[in-house]
């Protein structure tokens, strides 16, 4: 693992679930790599949020939710994969107790790249 790791939560426990960080890696052309294991309780959900320094993709390993992008919603489930850009906004909410891995590509990779915007899955 990268020494950045020393420098963020290993795992977390949120009001949403939990997260678990996995893997921090470098590669010789400079790309940077984070990857996390997310388990989202049924019904609930993370943010509706924007990154300015990073792509995500996100692979649904078990479980349901809905996943918006860019005011687009869709249904998702095991097997599915989310390729989520820079400057995409985007949330998710778990139907079911949603288990998912979230590879973050670019640099730098920190908690600090996330600006939240106002969305109510209620609407």
């Amino acid at each position: 693992m990268d020494n950045t790791a020393t420098q963020r939560p290993m795992y977390e426990e949120r009001r949403w679930g939990t997260y678990q960080v996995i893997d921090l890696s470098t590669y010789p052309d400079g790309l940077k790599t984070l990857t996390k294991k997310i388990v989202l309780k049924a019904g609930k959900n993370i943010s509706y949020q924007i990154h300015r320094h990073r792509d995500e993709v996100w692979t649904f390993a078990d479980g349901e939710g809905l996943l918006k992008i860019d005011g687009v919603v869709t249904h998702v489930q095991r097997g599915d994969v989310a390729d989520i850009k820079c400057g995409q906004k985007h949330s998710i909410k778990a139907i079911t107790d949603l288990t998912f891995f979230e590879v973050q590509l670019g640099d730098p990779l920190i908690e600090e790249d996330i600006e939240r915007l106002t969305y109510d899955w209620e609407d």
